[in-house]
């Protein structure tokens, strides 16, 4: 029948053949390759061994580069990882836990009372990560002070950088204390100052003083001496005596500039000044420009060089009585007048000319300074002016 097709007879000895053709190509393939394999690997054992000094690098890159990879691996497992902890928060314990510590309660009853008050817990508060809490401390105010101290001058130490260590106003400083206030840029090391204890003048009261010359003096009311705490005045009548201390809250006084006695002879010819002005020294400004600081305090070493700032003659060469120390005045014959204070030595004489920028002097400590600084004034007609405003 068509459908029992016969199948095609396969002569023996045929498959045997076919057999034996693969075994014998398998042969040679191995009789090539194996050869060359074993010479490629004795070729790379005898460099390796030969010139392992020059591998070196190349196997420590690989070392290290498999190290680096293995760290960020494991960083990354570690970091996907939730570690199951039960928050902190949502565990509330009862006062009875700590008096007793038999009844602290097991987890479990821990949970039920946390589903009993806040219902199903989140995923966060069953895998919540572990957490530093804040600890609570007591913050102390400032309170203000309740009676007037001392306090005695360091080294480096200004009128401005005391009365930011107590919170009050330079001028405070400078009105409670006479020696202060006659050169208020000028302090002595171990020099004793009275700090208040709020902004304001400190008044001796003097015979014939009464309550309302002493307001009217230091433009303030009668009531805002009678009503400070500080000064125990009792009422209805308020009575002062002379040698009492009142604080005068808000009070000021006038300012009043040194004078030095200049030179008087004749002007040297030529010796005019452009009004153009330069730094005097190089350094850093220690003390600025303020109402009991006419001036600005310019931090060198002893023995800087110091400059004429502009062209001019000498008014003023030697030692002062009023806190300079050793001080140079340059007259600069246009209404502009210099002063160089605390130097240590002195190369001009009065009536000398000088040109901008000769040098006239060096830095010193002299006089009343806490420190090695230049202190550096410009006056206009008398007047003194904020040096900062004229230099480059």
């Amino acid at each position: 029948m068509d459908g029992n097709k016969e199948r095609p007879v396969v002569p023996q000895g045929t498959t045997g053949k076919s057999k034996t053709k693969k075994k014998g190509w398998l042969r040679r393939r191995l009789e090539v390759a194996l050869p060359r394999f074993f010479a490629w690997l004795a070729v790379t054992t005898w460099r390796v061994s030969g010139d392992w000094r020059g591998m070196r690098p190349i196997f420590s890159r690989v070392v290290a580069h498999i190290a680096v990879f293995a760290i960020a691996y494991l960083v990354l497992v570690a970091g996907s990882v939730h570690w199951p902890v039960l928050a902190a928060q949502s565990l509330p314990l009862a006062p009875e836990t700590f008096a007793r510590p038999e009844a602290t309660p097991s987890p479990e009853a821990a949970l039920a009372e946390v589903l009993a008050h806040n219902g199903e817990p989140s995923q966060s508060d069953l895998w919540a990560p572990l957490s530093r809490r804040a600890e609570p401390h007591t913050t102390i105010p400032e309170r203000p002070r309740l009676e007037v101290i001392t306090y005695t001058v360091q080294l480096g130490d200004t009128v401005q950088s005391i009365a930011e260590r107590f919170g009050l106003e330079p001028t405070t400083i400078m009105w409670a204390n006479p020696a202060v206030e006659d050169a208020p840029d000028l302090l002595r090391i171990g020099q004793e100052l009275v700090i208040l204890p709020i902004d304001g003048v400190y008044h001796t009261v003097q015979e014939g003083d009464t309550l309302e010359s002493i307001a009217e003096k230091y433009k303030v009311d009668v009531e805002a001496i009678t009503s400070c705490p500080y000064n125990d005045l009792e009422p209805p009548d308020f009575a002062i005596e002379p040698g009492m201390k009142l604080i005068v809250p808000g009070g000021e006084k006038p300012y009043v500039p040194r004078v030095v006695t200049s030179y008087t002879g004749p002007v040297p010819e030529g010796a005019r000044g452009t009004g153009l002005f330069q730094w005097p020294v190089l350094g850093y400004i220690t003390q600025g420009y303020w109402y009991g600081h006419r001036a600005i305090d310019i931090g060198v070493p002893e023995g800087t060089a110091v400059r004429a700032a502009d062209a001019g003659f000498i008014s003023f060469a030697g030692w002062t009585d009023v806190g300079y120390g050793y001080l140079v005045v340059i007259d600069h014959a246009n209404g502009f007048a210099t002063y160089y204070a605390h130097l240590s030595n002195i190369y001009v004489t009065a009536g000398q000319a000088v040109e901008r920028g000769q040098v006239i002097a060096a830095s010193g400590n002299t006089g009343r300074s806490t420190g090695p600084h230049l202190h550096f004034e410009i006056r206009y007609n008398g007047i003194q002016q904020n040096p900062r405003a004229y230099l480059p």
